[in-house]
């Protein structure tokens, strides 16, 4: 690669960078994971020109000017060049120019990876089927699906993901972990796995399947059926019991399918599951959250600027039947959100953890070579103001299931939310 084409490369990333942050002042996302098909253009580029300063911009393509002497520097005497690559340069540039700020959740996707997120929200996709997500700079697994190759190798929530096929995965990110372990169906992908409270590795092999995901589940993950039991052993048939895996586009219209079925069932109370659940749509979880709220403030996003848009509930449309919300501390992002809201109009109470602490609203940013950008937007507060980012949704009443209750299939957070609206019906 000559100097030249390298400096446009590096100019491409500097105008890309500087463009989202001026693009993203003054909206709010709305979507966790949004759809904006806008794409930077020339004129998006000239206009930041005309906006910044001459001499602040020249100081700042100098800085960048050193990626491209460190570059030339390697192409000249670098002891293995096979290993330098354009696209790895243009990444690795983005990524640690991003992660300069500290904040996992804003990043820049390839063009490959984008298109596999959106899948994602559309509810099929090729893999293993499971839920992933990020905890001390390794990737693990949060949730995998009933059914599901992952299920059937026995991953477990909690898992550290060491390698995939042989590379090792620390450092990675949750959309690399994807894009490595998702392939056709039929096809394998080994993995190295590491299980919570546990020093050995093990290797397992799985193939790889079409995944269907409904965001509704009325199995829980224990027991593996409908039914939820009390403290002496009874199946309890008056509290419906439903779980949301994530929020998509169709998870309204599940969940209100779901609570009818229970209702008409004999259902006098509803348990709402969300643990493992890592959020999903911001527009369908506030949907959600409005169903049972009849008045009162959803949510608060705050702005880079300090501005506050307040969402809040019109009428209730599902229940008023009593409810209880189940979390750990894999409930991420809109799952926090929809615990704080009904929490923070004493419309329910919360059983379990404290929450993952994802309190940002991202908004996403196609770019024009089909990749994007997930920026944060904004932060979102709780219904009382209390921020959730990096501090979670704190249950009213805390419980876990330990190892020993897991190994007898003995759901006691379950059981606890049973016990509790036993006593209020």
């Amino acid at each position: 690669m000559n100097k030249k084409t390298l400096n446009n490369i590096l100019i491409g990333v500097i105008s890309t960078l500087i463009g989202v942050l001026l693009i993203s002042i003054g909206f709010i996302a709305h979507m966790l994971i949004a759809d904006d098909s806008s794409t930077l253009t020339q004129s998006d580029i000239d206009q930041i020109h005309q906006s910044l300063n001459k001499d602040s911009l020249n100081e700042r393509l100098n800085d960048f000017s050193i990626l491209g002497e460190i570059y030339d520097t390697l192409e000249e005497y670098y002891v293995e060049p096979e290993r330098i690559d354009k696209q790895q340069l243009f990444n690795a540039s983005v990524l640690g120019i991003l992660r300069s700020l500290d904040d996992i959740h804003t990043n820049y996707i390839d063009p490959e990876s984008f298109s596999m997120a959106q899948s994602d929200l559309r509810g099929t996709f090729q893999g293993i089927g499971t839920t992933i997500s990020l905890k001390d700079d390794y990737v693990i697994i949060v949730s995998p699906f009933d059914g599901s190759p992952a299920q059937k190798a026995g991953l477990k929530n909690g898992d550290k993901i060491i390698s995939v096929d042989g590379e090792d995965a620390k450092g990675w990110s949750t959309e690399k972990a994807a894009l490595r372990i998702r392939g056709p169906e039929g096809t394998k992908v080994t993995l190295e796995i590491q299980s919570m409270n546990s020093d050995q590795i093990k290797t397992v092999v799985l193939i790889r399947d079409n995944i269907d995901v409904p965001s509704i589940s009325l199995v829980n993950a224990l027991d593996k059926s409908e039914n939820i039991y009390d403290n002496d052993g009874n199946i309890v048939k008056d509290i419906g019991y439903i779980r949301i895996r994530s929020f998509t586009e169709s998870t309204p219209d599940e969940l209100k399918n779901a609570i009818e079925k229970k209702e008409n069932n004999g259902a006098r109370a509803f348990i709402i599951d969300v643990r493992a659940n890592p959020g999903g749509l911001l527009e369908e979880t506030l949907e959600i959250a409005d169903m049972f709220l009849n008045e009162g403030i959803i949510t608060i996003q705050v702005d880079k600027s300090k501005n506050e848009d307040i969402t809040r509930a019109s009428k209730g449309t599902v229940t008023d039947l009593p409810v209880v919300i189940l979390q750990d501390e894999m409930s991420a992002s809109g799952s926090e959100l929809f615990a704080a809201a009904l929490q923070g109009n004493n419309r329910a109470i919360v059983i379990g953890a404290t929450s993952f602490g994802k309190g940002t609203v991202n908004t996403v940013k196609k770019l024009s070579n089909g990749g994007a950008m997930y920026i944060s937007t904004a932060r979102y507060l709780s219904p009382t103001g209390q921020v959730i980012e990096k501090l979670g949704v704190k249950p009213d009443i805390e419980a876990n299931v330990s190892i020993d209750d897991m190994s007898n299939r003995k759901d006691t957070v379950i059981i606890n939310a049973v016990e509790y609206l036993k006593s209020i019906l």
